[in-house]
């Protein structure tokens, strides 16, 4: 995948963004259709993404 730059806060909109997606496509063409798999897998990379940000953030804060 592309290397993906964005904020924290733009990062958890665009993963809401691909979980209504990803709903929507999963109820209109079945939860096992390639393109209901695919966008699962982005969602799946963009929220690795954010809790490793997260946890970093954390770190920084002593949390």
């Amino acid at each position: 995948m592309t290397p993906i730059q964005l904020c924290p806060l733009q990062l958890k909109n665009q993963i809401e963004i691909l979980r209504e997606e990803m709903v929507m496509i999963g109820l209109n063409e079945g939860l096992c259709s390639e393109k209901t798999i695919k966008v699962s897998q982005k969602l799946d990379h963009f929220i690795a993404i954010y809790i490793s940000i997260d946890h970093h953030l954390n770190d920084i804060n002593g949390i």
